[in-house]
């Protein structure tokens, strides 16, 4: 499997691929912000045009925008071919009005403006869920924790949401900024702090509607597993993966942990790391909002997988965050892209 986390800035845009007899599968993790589209995507999806390869699940995790904002761009551009994407999971908030059996509301859904965008169309209110209508990928139904699928020799069980979380953001739609009064990550506050000072401290759970709502998964291919945490609750992913059996006794050996949030402190929980152990953990954010990433999530990932490598996409946030006695009293080790993309294969 060969995993592509794209420059993002503050946002997620993963690109998850492998090969399946003479085919190449494509699953596209978000977009990142809005201008991440033409810094990162835009050419990452021409690359796989040429290629003649599709996106062959695009996955939109949630409505924040530094998930969902590149996503937006994406159909914002009219000269893009949309039959590039063969199939979209995306909770809207018509899906869930249908699910749940409450009114619709118009309000909640993501607006679009196309590049060539005239006065009239701005007043007929184009909307995502509307461009993805269009295309019959578009799977309508809610994608809950507990769903699996076959997917071209490839399992994917979804962990995150839950269904009461996500009934909690059909009674409240909560956008991006209703989110920032609630928990952020602070101002890097942390970095002063060694990892013991920091494993001393107690866990404090998120508790952003949006987060929750989060699509988070676990692929499995050729026997190894890979887990993709977006902004994910870390109590709703332990749950569903003790529901799948995993536990302190029996973890989940994955090869390649997605850490949720971009590593905020709310959301790596010292629970879920009893039962997961990876060598790899990736981390996606330019340090840019939020005051993420946290380093006590970090200083967890490392105590729980000795020898633990952190990858980051940004090279100026990792080297600021752990100091010479962190790495004398701890081994792991730092890695950083340092192009369009950073290339994991495992």
């Amino acid at each position: 499997m060969i995993i592509r986390p794209l420059p993002a800035f503050n946002g997620d845009a993963i690109l998850v691929s492998f090969q399946h007899h003479d085919k190449t599968v494509n699953i596209l993790i978000d977009g990142g912000v809005p201008r991440t589209y033409q810094r990162a995507l835009k050419p990452l999806l021409k690359e796989l045009q040429e290629a003649g390869q599709p996106i062959d699940l695009l996955v939109v995790t949630h409505i924040d925008d530094d998930h969902i904002g590149g996503i937006k761009a994406l159909y914002e551009d009219t000269a893009l071919d949309r039959s590039l994407i063969k199939r979209v999971w995306f909770n809207s908030g018509k899906l869930l009005s249908r699910h749940f059996r409450t009114p619709e509301d118009k309000s909640r859904e993501v607006e679009v403006i196309p590049d060539d965008t005239t006065e009239m169309s701005v007043r007929q209110g184009l909307t995502l869920e509307a461009e993805l209508e269009k295309q019959s990928g578009w799977v309508q139904q809610v994608i809950l924790a507990g769903y699996a699928e076959a997917f071209y020799g490839a399992e994917i069980k979804v962990l995150s949401p839950r269904e009461p979380m996500l009934k909690k953001l059909n009674k409240r739609w909560e956008t991006e900024e209703a989110k920032q009064t609630q928990m952020s990550g602070g101002d890097h506050d942390d970095f002063q702090y060694t990892i013991a000072e920091l494993l001393a401290r107690d866990f404090q759970e998120d508790t952003a509607v949006p987060n929750g709502s989060a699509i988070a998964f676990l692929i499995t291919l050729n026997g190894l597993h890979y887990l993709f945490l977006a902004d994910a609750h870390p109590s709703q992913i332990e749950a569903s993966l003790r529901a799948l059996g995993y536990s302190e006794e029996h973890r989940l050996c994955a090869e390649f942990v997605k850490v949720s949030h971009h590593a905020s402190k709310f959301n790596t929980s010292p629970g879920l790391l009893d039962i997961i152990r990876s060598p790899h953990f990736f981390v996606s954010t330019d340090g840019g909002a939020h005051g993420l990433p946290n380093k006590e999530p970090l200083a967890r990932i490392i105590a729980a997988n000795p020898g633990v490598t952190l990858h980051f996409n940004y090279e100026e946030i990792a080297g600021k965050i752990f100091s010479p006695e962190d790495y004398g009293s701890h081994t792991f080790t730092l890695k950083h892209s340092m192009g369009i993309d950073y290339l994991f294969e495992g």
